[in-house]
């Protein structure tokens, strides 16, 4: 360039500074162009320029010019800053840390330069690096706010959250009128879980900038935190007022709106967020959450499932999915959600809680108990999880854990239902008074509990007050005692004549239920013009021979029924509840000894088939149901504790377990020196009309609570069952379902080993056949 042409950029720098100065930068721009025309390399006008530029908004032109000034000037170290800050504005954090380092080789106490240099390490991950230059930057000037913002910042990336607190407080002392740090510390005790500091900081930052509406939305979404929704809504209202395409302000109004209940309006909201950002992932999931609490599961389904798409990393989503697959039946599909929520967040309590409310659910009650604890001691204070946990020791056995972990759930809440009828079912299991009221107290806090009012039937039913324990007994449905409810275009009996009428009957539950009720059918029989029995497939011939006068038909297939179902009758009713109308008294009982009849032809095959195994009593056996539920080993006894049976002289034992015992049969034979027969090709699991006349020709049967002893009782076959009292003793010492059964329980403060030791001794009792012939003659079928 020619000296005047220097000369020429000189005098105009001068007059560019003059303006510049002065505040007059539209001007002070005219002049620093002016001369880039002339020298483009212009190290002092491209950076001077490049200021005015930054100021106005023009970031990359900004950068832009700033390069210039760099690379025309390399030793200046105020050229490299300007360009890191503006780089690192950008987001363009590597290239700023460059030039932080080449403006601290030139210049090692540039305390602006240190503060760059920790913010781009910052932004990089790099928080060691960060603190590091950040304290350099405050020792060099410790009055300076934005090096200890930045030093807290570092901190807190550092996980040193209460250090970094420390140091935005020093920021807001040094600089009372930012309301930038006043909203960085309130950000930082918001993420403490110092929600009322942080209410106080916001309104700080308020005071220096109302018109910030990020600060509004976030002070609501405090206030939401501390229960105060009013003031949280009108601060969600005053954001959206101020920027009404503010998101975070209309998706937290949405979120406060769900929380009141008020689930469309919620959902509009966060409509209206996805309108403005179609991909805003907490909208998403938080719509998915409005939509499943008004029970439209497929939309719920589908926001979920398009906020996993977005990120899969995402343990919220998964583990909302698992509540609306749970709720719409897809149980194993939410487990495994549940289950991909705690692999991303091993500590995300929900997730816990509702994988260890489905284990509790299965009855794998250990597991479940497990996953609550884990959750509880993330959630200490969470009363339902609780009252999840209590359920699962009660379902286990462990019921003094169970009652106490109810208390502590009642203590946090006081009204709350769960535990009230899990302690009320405790109290009634350890034997102790009161558990009527507590079931009572369930019901009065939430009506429609439906557990709670069947848990109050039954007992009821078992202390002999038959009315009301049967209208408490008809919540079995709601409270998932029983298959679901269905719906008919028939009305159901309520009681009324049926003379003329056609009555469909309809399975709700197990076999061994089947059986037990199957003790009204021949009434209901009788007072019906014609009745329709539906049963479970395998018992249909047996129900067809017991009940000639009714058509017997298997169960059908419902699976996807939406609609309701047709049957060509006049009414209907659920197999358990034709006690209800038949069964009001217990002189209503009838005396009949049995109510189903086998294949005579059959019985006459296992007669000869049994004679030639040798004389003796004839004892059938069985130790269990065919699932081993956790809530039900208290009431089973294995087979090599059956000592005491096996003792007595005389008898022959018939093997009628019905799922895989083999193994346990051979030890119990090689332990007790004593046979228990058996028949290969047998199938006491689905074979009920072989199974029927093998028991037909027993002596006796000894059995828990399973369908075998149902299913001999039915028959008329003597039945010794041991285990626990429960509701179907409806107020008496023995069954009256079952004039053939007896019932043995364990006496006040034995278990349930010493009740095999009672059987055995009324075994030896019963008289024996001697060289064939029985002394007091063999009963046949």
């Amino acid at each position: 360039m020619t000296g005047n042409a220097t000369r020429q950029t000189d005098s105009l720098l001068r007059l560019a500074v003059q303006h510049h100065n002065a505040g007059q930068t539209e001007r002070a721009e005219r002049f620093y162009r002016e001369i880039l025309r002339i020298d483009p390399t212009h190290s002092d006008a491209a950076h001077l320029l490049g200021h005015i530029v930054y100021q106005d908004g023009r970031r990359k032109a900004a950068t832009a010019l700033f390069v210039t000034a760099a690379r025309g000037n390399a030793t200046v170290g105020s050229y490299h800053l300007a360009l890191g800050q503006s780089l690192l504005e950008e987001g363009r954090a590597a290239p700023a840390l460059a030039c932080a380092r080449r403006a601290l080789a030139l210049n090692p106490d540039d305390a602006d330069a240190l503060c760059l240099l920790g913010a781009a390490a910052g932004r990089l991950g790099r928080p060691t690096l960060a603190l590091r230059a950040f304290n350099a930057a405050v020792r060099l000037v410790p009055t300076a706010p934005e090096a200890r913002l930045g030093l807290g910042r570092a901190l807190e990336d550092l996980r040193r959250i209460d250090a970094a607190i420390g140091c935005y407080r020093l920021a807001v002392r040094m600089r009372p009128g930012d309301a930038g740090a006043w909203i960085t510390l309130a950000n930082a005790l918001r993420r403490r879980g110092r929600p009322a500091d942080a209410v106080h900081a916001y309104q700080e930052a308020l005071k220096r900038d109302v018109g910030n509406a990020s600060v509004w939305a976030n002070l609501g979404a405090v206030w939401q935190t501390l229960g105060q929704t009013e003031r949280a809504r009108d601060c969600h209202v005053e954001a959206l007022r101020r920027q009404p395409e503010n998101v975070e302000a209309r998706n937290n109004l949405g979120l406060l709106l769900h929380g009141l209940g008020r689930h469309a309006e919620a959902r509009g909201c966060f409509a209206a967020v996805l309108a403005l950002v179609p991909h805003h992932a907490p909208a998403l999931i938080n719509i998915g959450l409005a939509n499943a609490a008004l029970g439209a599961w497929g939309p719920a389904e589908a926001f979920q499932r398009r906020a996993i798409a977005l990120d899969r990393r995402q343990p919220e989503a998964w583990n909302n999915l698992g509540n609306v697959l749970k709720a719409t039946g897809r149980r194993a599909e939410a487990a495994e959600c549940w289950a991909r929520a705690l692999a991303l967040n091993p500590g995300f309590a929900d997730a816990l809680g509702n994988l260890g409310g489905e284990l509790r659910d299965q009855e794998r009650f250990a597991p479940a108990a497990l996953h609550l604890r884990r959750a509880l001691r993330l959630m200490p204070e969470h009363a339902p999880l609780h009252a999840v946990l209590a359920y699962a020791l009660s379902g286990a056995g462990r019921l003094i854990e169970a009652a106490r972990a109810c208390r502590t759930a009642l203590a946090l809440a006081p009204a709350l239902a769960d535990p009230l009828c899990t302690l009320g079912l405790v109290e009634q299991r350890l034997g102790r008074p009161g558990a009527h009221r507590l079931f009572d107290r369930a019901v009065a806090a939430l009506p429609g509990h439906a557990l709670a009012r069947f848990n109050r039937g039954l007992l009821a039913l078992e202390q002999g007050a038959l009315s009301s324990g049967w209208a408490d007994y008809a919540s079995r449905f709601r409270a998932g005692r029983a298959r679901p409810e269905r719906r008919f275009t028939i009305p159901e009996w309520q009681g009324e004549p049926l003379a003329g009428k056609r009555l469909f009957v309809w399975r709700e539950q197990g076999v061994g239920d089947e059986f037990l009720f199957a003790s009204c059918y021949a009434d209901a029989i009788r007072m019906a013009g014609s009745v329709v029995i539906e049963c479970e497939r395998r018992l249909v011939p047996l129900f067809t021979r017991s009940f000639p006068r009714a058509l017997v038909r298997a169960e059908q297939p419902l699976h996807g029924l939406t609609e309701a179902e047709v049957v060509d009758c006049d009414c209907h009713i659920p197999a358990g509840s034709l006690p209800r109308r038949l069964r009001d008294t217990l002189g209503s009982f009838p005396a009949r000894s049995s109510w189903l009849f086998p294949d005579t032809a059959l019985v006459a095959d296992w007669r000869e088939r049994l004679e030639a195994d040798g004389t003796g009593l004839r004892v059938g056996i069985s130790w269990r149901s065919q699932l081993m539920a956790e809530e039900r080993r208290a009431s089973y006894l294995p087979l090599d504790q059956w000592g005491p049976v096996f003792a007595v002289p005389g008898v022959t034992f018939v093997n009628l377990q019905y799922d895989e015992c083999r193994a346990e049969i051979a030890q119990a034979e090689a332990r007790f020196g004593r046979p228990i027969h058996g028949w290969t090709g047998l199938d006491l699991r689905d074979d009920f009309e072989e199974t029927a006349a093998l028991i037909a020709n027993l002596d006796l049967v000894i059995a828990p609570a399973n369908s075998v002893a149902e299913l001999a009782g039915a028959l008329g076959v003597p039945v010794w069952r041991f285990g626990h009292r429960d509701w179907t003793h409806l107020g008496t010492a023995n069954r009256p379902w079952y004039p053939s059964m007896r019932v043995f329980q364990p006496l006040s403060g034995q278990g349930l080993g010493d009740v095999l030791a009672r059987i055995a001794a009324e075994l030896r009792r019963l008289p024996r056949v001697e060289g064939g012939k029985k002394e007091s003659g063999r009963k046949r079928r």
